[in-house]
């Protein structure tokens, strides 16, 4: 496994990231090591997480009948795709 501590804005992408997306052991690891060290990033992870909370609430108190606040599938396909292709580059 790599030694090699993240910097924040690899663990800000990953914070992200594993609100949609599992993330694999050394990927968490190295993401958990550096909120260990970093207050601004453990901050960023609990807006994060308050924001994806409200997210959630919306979504769910949402009429789906009549609810228009929907991407489109092809969009959210991009958007899965592009998050994928960067969380492999690294």
């Amino acid at each position: 496994m790599s030694r090699r501590m993240i910097a924040c804005d690899e663990a800000s992408f990953l914070i992200s990231y594993r609100h949609e997306n599992r993330l694999g052991f050394k990927r968490w690891w190295q993401l958990q090591m550096h909120l260990l060290t970093c207050h601004l990033c453990r901050k960023y992870a609990r807006q994060i997480d308050q924001l994806n909370n409200a997210v959630k609430h919306y979504s769910e108190s949402c009429s789906h009948d009549t609810c228009q606040h929907h991407l489109p599938e092809e969009a959210s396909v991009k958007i899965r795709h592009a998050l994928s292709k960067e969380l492999n580059a690294k």
